[in-house]
C-alpha cells in the first residue's frame, strides 16, 4: 500500500504557545488511524493542519507525493513553498466537524448536491444520483427532502458524512464527529464510519470514544502537550503504554475490564 499522507516535524503555535511541537506520522492507504490524547493536546490542530484549514508555523505535509513546506522566519511567520499544491490537497481530502456545518436553508439533499454542482461542475440531474447514492449509505435517502432544524444531530452529522462521501474523497478527516452529539445519537454517526472502514476507506480520526477508535484503528497516536509520544497498534498501545503520560491517559478513560 502507498502513502497517502506524510507528516514531518510539523510546529503550530498561536502567538507564543506551541500546540503542536515536531509532530511527524505517515499513513498508508486503506489505513484507518486515530488521534488521541487529553484535550489540548493538539489533535484537532493536526487535523486542521492536513488541509490547511490551519497553516503549520512550520513542517511538510505530503499527500499522494505532491509536498507543502512552511518555515518560519526569524519573527515566527511561515513562508509556504508550493502553494498551489493546498488546492489539489483539498480536492483529495473531506472533512466532517464537530457541528455539521449544514446549509439551514437547504434539504438534505441540498445540502449533498451543493458543492457537487458548484464545485465538481455535475449536471444536477447527475449530482442528485451521486447525492442519493450517498444518503443511502448512511441510511439517510429517506430524509432527503428533510430541511436541517427537521433532524436530529445524529441525521444531521450523518448528512454531513454523506456531503463528503459524495466528493469521493482519497482521504478522510473526522474532527471528533461525535461531539456534539447527545449520547444515545452517537452510536448511528460511529456506525456508519466503521462501515466506512471496513470497506477500505482511509480515515484519520479525531474521538473521545477511545473503545471506538480502539476497534476501528489500525494505528493509534498519542501526543500529549504536542508531542507524537506513541505510534502504535491499539493492541500494542495498550498493551504497552510507551510513557506515563499514556498510561494515565488510558487508565483515566477506559475502565480497567475494557
Amino acid at each position: 500500500m502507498s502513502d497517502v499522507l506524510k507528516i514531518h516535524n510539523l510546529v503550530k503555535s498561536f502567538g507564543t504557545t506551541r500546540v503542536l511541537d515536531g509532530v511527524s506520522f505517515h499513513m498508508r492507504q486503506g489505513e484507518v488511524m486515530s488521534l488521541i490524547g487529553s484535550s489540548g493536546c493538539g489533535k484537532s490542530t493536526a487535523l486542521r493542519c492536513v488541509n490547511f484549514l490551519e497553516t503549520p508555523t512550520s513542517g511538510q505535509i505530503e499527500v499522494f507525493g505532491e509536498a507543502v513546506s512552511v518555515s518560519a522566519d526569524e519573527h515566527g511567520s511561515g513562508a509556504v513553498v508550493n502553494a498551489a499544491n493546498i488546492m489539489r490537497f483539498r480536492r483529495q481530502i473531506g472533512m466532517v466537524f464537530q457541528n455539521f456545518n449544514l446549509w439551514p436553508h437547504r434539504t438534505a439533499l441540498g445540502n449533498v448536491t451543493e458543492a457537487l454542482v458548484y464545485v465538481l461542475k455535475l449536471a444536477k440531474p447527475d449530482a442528485i444520483d451521486v447525492a442519493l447514492s450517498a444518503l443511502s449509505k448512511v441510511g439517510m435517502a429517506e430524509f432527503r427532502d428533510r430541511y436541517p432544524h427537521q433532524l436530529s444531530g445524529g441525521q444531521q452529522q450523518r448528512v454531513a458524512i454523506a456531503r463528503v462521501l459524495a466528493m469521493r474523497p482519497k482521504l478522510m478527516l473526522f474532527d471528533e464527529p461525535t461531539s456534539a452529539l447527545d449520547p444515545e445519537l452517537v452510536g448511528g454517526v460511529l456506525k456508519v464510519i466503521r462501515t466506512l472502514a471496513e470497506e477500505g476507506a482511509t480515515i484519520l480520526l479525531v474521538t473521545h470514544e477511545m473503545r471506538f477508535a480502539r476497534d476501528v484503528s489500525n494505528r493509534m497516536i498519542f501526543l500529549q502537550k504536542g508531542r507524537l509520544e506513541q505510534d502504535d497498534t491499539p493492541e500494542e498501545l495498550f498493551r504497552n503504554p510507551a510513557s506515563q503520560a499514556v498510561r494515565q491517559f488510558l487508565s483515566s478513560v477506559m475502565p480497567a475490564s475494557a
